[in-house]
């Protein structure tokens, strides 16, 4: 029978893992009888090498993405809300409040928000997604 190298229960020689602790069960191999115990944490395998390098592309369709024609259709609908939002949102303040806005100042005020959110917008449909 064997102890736990972590929390030092008696282990039986089928197991792979202590049934107190839950540390993974390394045996030493007959050749290794008088070497020092490693450690829990520490590991003696490489580090896997990647199977695949993953690849990004804002033109090539994914599962995640509309691929250029999608894109290119998503960034038309941004423009046409951005053109149609001034007078739509303009008549909703005229119908709420009962008043019309003067055209200079609200157009300001329009833009401060439009602009923005169409270019976050544009950053999000035109970011790189992964391919594979």
């Amino acid at each position: 029978m064997d102890t736990c190298s972590n929390c030092g229960a008696t282990l039986s020689s089928d197991l792979e893992w202590c049934g107190r602790c839950y540390a993974p069960v390394r045996r030493q191999a007959p050749s290794d009888a008088g070497a020092r115990p490693v450690a829990p944490w520490v590991t003696s395998r490489p580090a896997p090498e990647p199977s695949h390098v993953q690849e990004y592309s804002r033109w090539r369709g994914s599962s995640t993405s509309f691929g250029p024609a999608g894109r290119v259709m998503l960034t038309l609908l941004v423009v046409i809300a951005a053109v149609l939002g001034y007078p739509l949102v303009r008549g909703l303040v005229f119908t709420v409040a009962g008043m019309d806005v003067p055209g200079t100042g609200f157009y300001a005020m329009y833009m401060i928000v439009a602009i923005p959110g169409a270019l976050y917008l544009y950053l999000r449909i035109w970011r790189r997604s992964r391919i594979s």
